[in-house]
């Protein structure tokens, strides 16, 4: 029986003014640059692991403008104008677009395609590879780093950074900047999963809000709710 990866695409439809793609397009090619998974990008957003993921595949058409500017934030964007194309003349009529995700063995290629329904056929708009975030080429260094990350939250509890609610972003930016080197986000994420599994004093919960989830210490939750 082969084992030989079997390469999958998937097409998602979506009829919208020219503008929302142009935004879609950079929004993706902001993303890719930073070498963030869909998922690290809703993680730091504060939002579930599959917000950005349904955003890309157009199953989620409007955000609020909060959500927008925590992102902005997240993919380093100064200003909201390199998201679109200034300068351009831009249709306000509404098209079909194709999205067409293809799944390689090392790599995603987004491939979206205007269709012109009159001339039965479809247009190019963009082409993007990305690389495969569910494969890690760098086992080893990541484990070292989950194992320095680990040590490090466990001095930061200890210390009372989490007896308030802190944002996911935040706590990047500090272990950013405490370890002296950038911290992949989905190697924060395991070691936050493994203090939110645990039952004593270190235990950290989730909780969840209007604008996104924010961590806290367990005790410091409970006793903020009996206030």
């Amino acid at each position: 029986m082969s084992n030989k990866f079997k390469p999958s695409t998937k097409v998602y439809k979506r009829k919208c003014q020219e503008i929302e793609i142009l935004i879609f397009y950079r929004m993706i090619l902001h993303r890719i640059s930073r070498h963030l998974s869909p998922e690290e990008v809703s993680f730091l957003m504060g939002k579930p692991l599959d917000f950005m993921t349904k955003i890309e595949t157009f199953r989620i058409k409007q955000i609020f403008m909060h959500d927008v500017f925590v992102m902005n934030d997240v993919l380093a964007i100064n200003n909201l104008d390199t998201m679109v194309h200034v300068g351009v003349n831009i249709s306000s009529a509404e098209k079909r677009y194709e999205l067409h995700m293809t799944k390689l063995a090392d790599r995603v290629i987004y491939q979206l395609y205007k269709v012109d329904e009159e001339q039965d056929q479809r247009v190019t708009e963009f082409k993007i590879i990305d690389i495969r975030h569910d494969i890690d080429p760098y086992e080893s260094s990541t484990a070292d780093e989950v194992e320095k990350i680990a040590v490090f939250l466990e001095e930061t509890i200890d210390a009372g950074y989490f007896n308030e609610e802190i944002q996911p972003d935040e706590v990047h930016k500090l272990c950013c900047e405490k370890l002296e080197s950038y911290v992949r986000p989905k190697n924060l994420m395991k070691v936050l999963d493994d203090l939110l599994s645990l039952s004593g004093e270190r235990k950290i919960v989730r909780k969840e809000t209007g604008y996104g989830f924010r961590y806290i210490l367990a005790t410091c939750e409970k006793s903020t709710e009996k206030k």
